[in-house]
């Protein structure tokens, strides 16, 4: 669902005319644009450029991208959010929280300011609510409370008695959470912009698109609230009833739709927009106008590898799959156009805040030839073809295929390449019937068990067939540790199961956000949950055509 109503087409079209106007400006033969002053009454309104889908839902979200955060996150507040330099959860809607001496229930008592933005209380039940409903969304995003005890069930249709999910609205402040197994991660987790209350009005409003002619019939808890939607976008304002007003130093934020991501990029650098999120381009790109701006980058909580079938022909033995890991040149794989985007992976886990990624791999190829012939395959000699099984789609992917020319020239290893529909790949997966493939893991929580929990899932799904029970048993005590006790935990894990080598990563990515150096405030976070009410507004004159234009 786009924010375009029938209502609004007219808008639509006056907003890609402005939007092409800006692009033919900027492509043609001048080479310095004046920027445009900012508009009157929006001197304190921060003004966000989205070319995704918007809709001002916290539990329908079409992916977890910068910009829906952003919009989320500025009309709504989840129970704690994660300190930008640390990672560990801080009080939001909750003030407090606490675990049962098993760690299988969760206590959290609500801030008793909270309000909505029509004045009304903010209350545990509001919570059961919101999340009862992200139960009945699809998978991917009902997935996000499966640690909750029955939670799947109920998602599923195994539980249909509400009653059955631990969760639990003790009294008005008080809101208890019951777990399947310990997750002391649980708390972070609950930053989660989907994790966010639902009023006993709103899902009405939604499903009517009321909010479209009446804005201040959508009930929120955040610092801003909606007053005004068009084919352009979205409108908010501060919201006088949100318990740390005080703190919000912008006076409102506009969400600005564009048609394309390079379109808000231009936008940016004529003055009609300040910021615009996750976008793929060189940061030290010019744009044709002298307005300051910045780019910020920040790694995302994910990790491209090369995944290998721990129990087929020669990748059972560690000395094949340690060769494997050893001749690759991971700067080489990375396509020159990319190098501002991707960057190499030592670690399968990246930094993070809190965390720093661990050195745990390296490479060598004189190294990986001698482990290759201790293994019984010098040169390569007698060593089976191996299948590399990619889905179909993935067919012209240079990085699927890059270490497979690696191997074949540093180690004499050839590889067969077999694009396959997903109903075939999926039974070869489950056969068994392959030696490698290729893929990506991305995180959904700010912890670094998200993505080491690949290497507990039982062997029979997952892409390496391997398992280990002492990765699992670390994994599950980290589970019953916070601070630094939990980290030293994961990292042991991190480091067994690298040392077994049933994956190898390759790459991480940046995320790049373009902004105007008017934008202050703005911090790094991994899964891109920056918060509007933390970002403020410094004005600066317009620089004239005689000035120097600043580096990005």
């Amino acid at each position: 669902m786009t924010t375009t109503p029938r209502l609004h087409w007219w808008l639509s079209l006056a907003l890609l005319a402005l939007c092409g106007g800006v692009v033919v400006v900027f492509l043609g033969p001048q080479k310095f644009l004046p920027v445009r002053a900012r508009p009157a009454g929006d001197e304190n309104v921060l003004r966000i450029v989205y070319s995704q889908a918007l809709r001002p839902d916290p539990h329908v979200r079409p992916a977890p991208i910068s910009s829906y955060n952003l919009f989320i996150l500025s009309l709504w507040e989840p129970l704690v959010e994660c300190d930008p330099a640390t990672g560990e959860p801080r009080p939001a809607a909750a003030a407090s929280w606490s675990w049962s001496s098993d760690y299988r229930t969760l206590t959290l008592k609500l801030r008793p300011d909270a309000r909505w933005s029509n004045g009304d209380r903010v209350t545990a039940a509001d919570f059961v609510r919101g999340w009862l409903r992200l139960l009945r969304q699809r998978v991917a995003l009902a997935y996000a409370l499966f640690p909750v005890k029955n939670a799947e069930a109920y998602h599923r249709g195994a539980r249909d008695k509400p009653a059955a999910v631990g969760l639990r609205a003790l009294d008005d402040f008080t809101l208890q959470v019951e777990l399947d197994e310990p997750r002391t991660s649980l708390v972070a987790e609950l930053a989660d912009p989907l994790l966010a209350p639902l009023h006993e009005s709103t899902e009405k409003v939604l499903a009517e698109y009321r909010f479209y002619k009446q804005p201040a019939s959508l009930v929120t808890n955040g610092p801003f609230r909606l007053i005004g939607v068009s084919g352009d976008g979205y409108r908010l304002e501060s919201c006088p009833f949100y318990h740390g007003r005080a703190q919000v130093r912008l006076a409102g934020v506009q969400f600005i739709r564009a048609t394309y991501a390079m379109t808000g990029a231009l936008m940016v650098a004529a003055g009609e927009a300040d910021v615009v999120p996750s976008m793929s381009y060189a940061p030290e790109r010019e744009w044709p106008s002298n307005r300051p701006t910045v780019v910020e980058s920040e790694l995302t909580l994910g990790v491209a590898a090369n995944f290998f079938n721990v129990t087929r022909g020669p990748l059972r033995d560690l000395r094949v799959r340690r060769a494997l890991a050893l001749a690759l040149n991971r700067e080489n794989l990375i396509e020159e156009s990319d190098r501002t985007r991707m960057v190499p992976a030592w670690s399968w886990v990246p930094d993070m805040p809190g965390r720093k990624g661990l050195a745990l791999f390296e490479e060598n190829s004189a190294q990986a030839r001698q482990l290759l012939a201790e293994a019984g395959y010098p040169g390569g000699r007698g060593l089976p073809v191996l299948r590399m099984s990619l889905p179909l789609w993935m067919e012209g992917d240079t990085y699927a295929v890059a270490s497979t020319e690696r191997w074949f020239r540093e180690l004499g290893v050839r590889t067969y390449v077999a694009y396959e529909a997903p109903a075939a790949r999926n039974e070869r997966l489950n056969a068994g019937d392959y030696d490698i493939t290729y893929g990506s893991l991305v995180a959904t929580v700010p912890d670094a068990a998200d993505l080491l929990s690949t290497f507990t899932m039982p062997a029979e799904y997952t892409e390496t067939k391997w398992h280990d029970d002492e990765t699992s048993r670390l994994l599950a005590a980290a589970n019953h540790k916070t601070g630094v006790e939990r980290l030293a935990l994961l990292e042991q894990a991190e480091r067994r199961a690298m040392a077994a080598v049933p994956a190898v990563p390759l790459m991480f990515e940046r995320r790049h956000t373009l902004r105007s150096s008017e934008v202050q405030g703005w911090y790094g976070d991994p899964l891109a949950r920056q918060s509007p009410k933390r970002l403020w507004l410094e004005l600066v004159p317009a620089m004239s055509p005689g000035d120097p234009t600043p580096g990005t």
